[in-house]
């Protein structure tokens, strides 16, 4: 009887093959069918699939989670959000970087000489705005830099001719749809009638250069500059006071056009937005009739209605740990919503300061990391980018 040793078999030109397999292998029959692909091919089919379904196929087994860290095929994978920038400056030139596993570290740009420091300002679609200075013998010279993390290119942007007031410093990218970049300033003006803005200035890494565009609308904007902002439909969408009234959305495009047709649900208070699963969304806390205080995000699926639908609604005893309060300012601070996941990240100021995350599906809270340096930090989104952008440069 012939042993696994020397099993033969007669090839299709009639000669003898003999197959040489180890006892302990497994027959080719019991192999599944994952196993038989090769690693080219998976990761063929894996970079077709949502970023959302790529972190569920990490989990088949140790190989493929692998395959999906392995930097040669990164490139051809859907990303989605790893942790946050932290908008801290630092005088050793280094970027604070939070994981959604809680365990921090710090990453250091090359564009950055010594005695260089840096400051994150915004982050977009994998791309970091960021805020450079040194201090040489004629003083402090600072610029604006665009940085991609994962592929460590970066450029320098050219010096804004503006000096005035700014109320607030963003970056504008979408690689669905131009490999190009914009940096928006949104400029400012303080008089008797309070603060609102003025204009835009725009920076394009198409054309390598700063256009003012004067304000195109008749209506006074205040821009809540401490919350985040949204790049969707081309316009840069934010927090606003619009001619006095709180509690609006407006947006702004490259053009210096407006829009404040924008409405939020109304009765909500501490709210913000954010970009999930392809749609805006804007999360805040009611207090019913019952005075029982409640989270509630809502969802903007047809953009052009301007019509929110609630998603979720939750105590705030169940995401603070029994307390009924509604969160103030100071207490409680808005994050992210994951861009692909319905999870909600947020910072709380108790005994000590916690990263926190509440998952909407399960109503499940989890604790990311504690005794956070200052609640009221500014945490950037990150998700990575391995396309090299020509406006970019190592």
């Amino acid at each position: 009887m012939a042993t696994p040793a020397d099993r033969s078999s007669p090839r299709e030109d009639g000669r003898i093959s003999t197959r040489i397999r180890s006892p302990s292998s497994p027959p080719r029959g019991s192999q599944t069918a994952a196993e038989r692909l090769t690693d080219d091919l998976i990761i063929e089919i894996l970079s077709r699939v949502p970023a959302k379904s790529l972190c569920r196929f990490k989990c088949v087994s140790k190989h493929w989670l692998g395959l999906t860290n392995d930097r040669s095929y990164r490139k051809k994978l859907p990303q989605t959000l790893t942790g946050f920038y932290q908008g801290i400056e630092l005088v050793d030139s280094a970027l604070p970087f939070t994981n959604l596993s809680g365990s921090r570290h710090l990453t250091y740009p090359a564009f950055v000489p010594n005695r260089g420091r840096v400051k994150v300002l915004d982050s977009c679609n994998g791309l970091l705005l960021c805020r450079s200075y040194v201090v040489c013998d004629h003083g402090e010279k600072m610029w604006y830099v665009v940085f991609n993390p994962a592929t460590e290119e970066w450029a320098e942007l050219p010096k804004c001719r503006y000096y005035g007031p700014v109320a607030t410093k963003r970056l504008c990218f979408d690689p669905a749809v131009s490999p190009h970049f914009h940096v928006f300033l949104l400029l400012a003006v303080d008089d008797l009638h309070g603060d609102y803005l003025t204009g835009v200035h725009v920076y394009s890494s198409e054309t390598g250069s700063w256009v003012h565009k004067k304000k195109r609308w008749s209506r006074n904007i205040d821009v809540a500059n401490d919350l985040p902002t949204i790049y969707l439909n081309g316009y840069l969408h934010f927090c606003a006071n619009v001619d006095g009234s709180a509690g609006r959305l407006a947006a702004v495009d490259k053009e210096g056009r407006a829009r404040t047709n924008f409405r939020v649900p109304g009765g909500l208070d501490v709210g913000f937005i954010q970009l999930s699963q392809g749609c805006l969304h804007y999360a805040g806390f009611h207090t019913d009739d019952d005075s029982v205080v409640r989270m509630q995000v809502y969802v903007l699926k047809d953009y052009d209605r301007k019509e929110w639908i609630l998603k979720h609604s939750v105590e705030t005893s169940h995401l603070l740990g029994g307390r009924h309060v509604k969160p103030l300012d100071e207490d409680f601070d808005w994050i992210a919503i994951h861009p692909e996941c319905d999870l909600i990240f947020f910072a709380v100021a108790q005994e000590e300061i916690t990263f926190m995350c509440y998952d909407m599906r399960r109503g499940q809270v989890t604790v990311i990391c504690n005794n956070l340096e200052d609640s009221k930090q500014e945490y950037f989104p990150y998700v990575p980018l391995y396309e090299e952008l020509k406006s970019l440069h190592k």
